[in-house]
């Protein structure tokens, strides 16, 4: 079988370097590759942005695509739909699948706050099982899913990173389906994500968690996630200890309101981040502060000063807090910008 990966990014000019820091990663770390195709979903990239990824393809003999998603936007402001982080762009991948070439059969959808750190190859033979999407599980948005009317033993995923069937996305008419929930309510906290998993709840499969591996695996002990975040059905210690020891895709999830781009970050995967940076076409960027907040520089301190397992008790009750009372806010209609 022929190795050619297709990866879907998406980024406005605001995350190019991270976008582009992750792209290069891929490249990196996927060199035995027969191709490699990004495709990005472009919001308002820059036409600079678009050089410096182009040039970066070119040096490994790779190619970018760009998707113009101005349909999509349009779209978006006919629904009414929130903003998260003062723009539409997280929302665009629900309209990006069904762009591509019918010889795309496999698409990798990666977040910009991501980096690549190993052979993507496994996405080729991975089992869908008939499904449109594959994912991880998100085990921190387990208390939402019950809030939202699921059961406690459903599933539910983090979107930052998914695996797709182009053909079956569009014979199952996911876009359209999709749609028609936003239609009756874009109230959701993670927006895109909490979409995908109503829309196509019980038809996502499982993907091991060394593809989408989030802070949270790296720096908690698995049996204190469970304690304050119980799940039955989450993966194994076993399985996580195999992501942590393998991870094939790092996600920068906000840890402590700081993401590993920013000065002086308590961010787990700073060092990964910097790895990749320093080979991309960024490689000069200026690290700034996380912009302040009374909050996350109370959590900060706490975790410095706590042992893990204290901490994670403390967060889990405030994390827990803030999606609940998030969700009543946008159903009440009383906020229509998300800052999750």
């Amino acid at each position: 079988m022929e190795n050619n990966i297709h990866v879907l990014y998406l980024s406005d000019r605001n995350y190019a370097a991270f976008a582009g820091t992750s792209m290069v990663s891929l490249f990196e770390n996927n060199r035995g590759a027969d191709s490699i195709t990004v495709w990005f979903i472009d919001d308002n990239l820059g036409d600079d942005a678009r050089a410096k990824l182009m040039e970066a393809a070119e040096k490994y003999g790779r190619a970018v695509r760009f998707l113009d998603m101005s349909a999509g936007i349009r779209r978006l402001q006919e629904i009414g739909a929130p903003r998260y982080r003062n723009s539409y762009t997280t929302y665009l991948k629900l309209f990006a699948f069904g762009m591509l070439p019918e010889e795309v059969s496999r698409v990798l959808f990666i977040d910009s706050d991501t980096v690549v750190t190993g052979d993507l190859s496994p996405m080729h033979t991975f089992d869908m099982q008939g499904n449109a999407v594959a994912a991880v599980k998100d085990v921190l948005c387990h208390d939402y899913m019950v809030s939202l009317g699921f059961p406690s033993e459903d599933s539910w995923y983090n979107m930052g990173v998914m695996l797709v069937d182009t053909a079956a996305w569009r014979l199952q008419d996911c876009e359209a389906r999709i749609v028609e929930n936003m239609k009756k309510s874009c109230a959701y906290v993670s927006v895109d994500q909490d979409l995908l998993n109503i829309t196509l709840h019980g038809q996502i499969t499982k993907m091991p968690p060394c593809f989408n591996a989030t802070p949270h695996h790296f720096v908690y002990r698995h049996r204190d996630v469970m304690k304050y975040f119980p799940w039955a059905d989450f993966y194994s210690e076993a399985e996580i200890a195999a992501a942590q020891k393998a991870p094939l895709i790092r996600h920068f999830e906000r840890f402590l309101g700081q993401s590993p781009w920013h000065r002086r970050s308590l961010h787990p995967f700073v060092a990964d981040f910097d790895k990749y940076l320093a080979l991309s076409p960024w490689n000069g960027y200026e690290k700034k502060p996380a912009a302040r907040s009374f909050v996350f520089g109370v959590e900060r301190l706490l975790y410095r000063l706590l042992p893990s397992g204290w901490f994670l008790a403390i967060f889990s009750h405030f994390y827990k807090k803030y999606f609940k009372d998030t969700a009543e806010s946008l159903r009440a209609g009383r906020i229509d910008n998300i800052n999750v």
